[in-house]
């Protein structure tokens, strides 16, 4: 009996040793440090410490375009290869990454989905629900009137009082509050009560710090899937985190199921006359609490920021604000056919996505049969290949020598030619072809919206700008203790 055992440890310690090697071997050719490309050891360790956008644009700084992160894993930094792998007539496949963000362990949402043709169908029918139409506008109009009415009540810090704001917070409320407007039929109350009324914030970095790891071994997702581990996953009876916003999420398609004559024109309605089940519909919904709010969050939080501490950007962007105000030709609140026609403040939102991308995700996408050349060297079939994110959104070849710099005007002083590689290149942050963000549009509208109606009102700075703001990151970005000193403005 214990030699049995004996051989059969032996025979499964040999089989592992073979299977690294071989999975090193067969991707010998690519570049990559050796011992982060034997396992995913690197992978897991630098995804928990936090600095995983850091350190995978180390890689590619010392590696080039295509370089290895594991035994079956490369990042590239060329955005035509992203629109390669996700034009709707390329041959890649979505990789098992995905699945890890189901939040019902019977169910994708339209991000999870690994069938191309079921993806597609989805994409098509939700669609329609996210064009920047007057409904979305209405909404955003509303939640940046929230947010200036929050920092007005709670935030504004005069020669007597000091009250900091915190624009981690704030902007994550906003971004909640816009989801819960655009879909749910009335906002969920964060801006109004001041506060994460749902505790989501604590389920998000729970959740993620788990998810990131179980996304490296997809076996461990399919586990979770099956009873009894499948109880991890939210449930509507949750008081808090997304249990509480699939209990939400429900009870509005409900009601907008039953009410058809009375149906409320918004995003949700889009989905249904579109021909989407109940529980796509669900599903949908929540997927846009846990997408829709961090990115655009992190997109303001970070690009404010960003000019705040540049002085230069800073004031010509509300002298921008100020002329336009003075000249007639914006409203209050702006609209977003207004906004587009300031130039600064379009260059402001392009650099600020691109200085520090809202994601670092990798999405992870499989080599087709037959394999494929990517820069140069022959990948096999069956090879994950991921985004370098930050990577490209700091490249020279795309941005100049100074490509680690904040500095707007870049995107108005191209030449025609570059202004359309730098346009393209930024867009590949949202995803590109079959695999674009849906909420593209809306999150854009935000953008545009919320930074002139904050700087018309108020002036920003930075509370402790030796350390402006705590950052974790293992492919997504949780952010704490942004602390702001506001003070109000005269011009409005």
């Amino acid at each position: 009996m214990l030699g049995t055992t004996y051989t059969a440890i032996t025979c499964l310690i040999g089989a592992c040793i073979v299977h690294i090697v071989w999975s090193w071997f067969r991707l010998r050719h690519i570049p990559g440090s050796i011992w982060i490309s034997y396992s995913k050891f690197w992978q897991i360790t630098t995804q928990i410490k936090g600095k995983w956008y850091l350190e995978v644009k180390k890689l590619g700084d010392e590696y080039g375009d295509l370089f290895r992160i594991g035994p079956n894993q490369l990042l590239t930094t060329d955005v035509d290869i992203v629109r390669r792998m996700a034009h709707p007539k390329s041959a890649y496949t979505r990789a098992p990454f995905y699945q890890t963000f189901r939040f019902n362990p019977t169910q994708d949402n339209s991000f999870s989905l690994l069938d191309e043709k079921e993806h597609t169908r989805r994409r098509t029918n939700f669609g329609p629900g996210y064009v920047g139409n007057a409904h979305v506008e209405a909404c955003v109009n509303r939640q940046c009137a929230r947010l200036i009415d929050l920092i007005e009540r709670k935030f504004i810090s005069t020669s007597s009082q000091y009250r900091p704001l915190d624009l981690t917070a704030a902007s994550f409320f906003f971004a909640m509050d816009c989801v819960g407007d655009l879909s749910y039929g009335q906002p969920f109350g964060c801006l109004d009560q001041g506060e994460d009324v749902h505790k989501f914030v604590k389920w998000n970095e729970d959740f993620f710090s788990t998810a990131i790891v179980v996304s490296n071994f997809h076996w461990l997702t399919k586990v979770f899937f099956r009873p009894p581990f499948n109880r991890i996953y939210p449930s509507t009876l949750d008081k808090d985190g997304v249990g509480k916003y699939m209990a939400l999420a429900q009870a509005a398609v409900e009601r907008s199921y039953e009410n058809q004559d009375s149906r409320q024109r918004d995003v949700l309605a889009s989905f249904i006359e579109q021909g989407v089940t109940k529980e796509e519909a669900i599903n949908e919904l929540m997927l846009q609490v846990v997408a829709g709010t961090d990115s655009t969050a992190t997109g303001i939080r970070m690009t404010l920021l960003l000019l705040v501490t540049n002085p230069v950007a800073y004031a010509k962007l509300q002298a921008e604000i100020e002329d336009a105000i003075a000249d007639g030709r914006i409203s209050s609140p702006i609209k977003d056919i207004e906004s587009r026609q300031l130039p600064y403040l379009q260059a402001v939102i392009k650099e600020g996505l691109r200085t520090f991308p809202v994601v670092t995700a990798t999405f992870f996408k499989k080599v087709p049969k037959g394999g494929d050349t990517i820069s140069g060297y022959f990948v096999p079939e069956g090879t994950e290949i991921g985004h370098n994110v930050m990577g490209i959104m700091r490249a020279k070849k795309y941005w100049g020598e100074d490509a680690d710099v904040f500095r707007p005007e870049r995107w108005l002083e191209a030449d025609e030619k570059t202004l359309e590689m730098m346009t393209g290149v930024i867009e590949t942050l949202w995803g590109s072809g079959r695999y674009k963000c849906l909420g593209r549009a809306i999150a854009q509208m935000e953008l545009n919206k919320v930074f002139v109606e904050l700087l018309r009102r108020f002036d920003f700075s930075v509370v402790t700008p030796q350390s402006p703001v705590e950052i974790v990151n293992s492919g997504f970005f949780l952010m704490s203790e942004m602390k702001m000193r506001v003070t109000k403005r005269k011009i409005v």
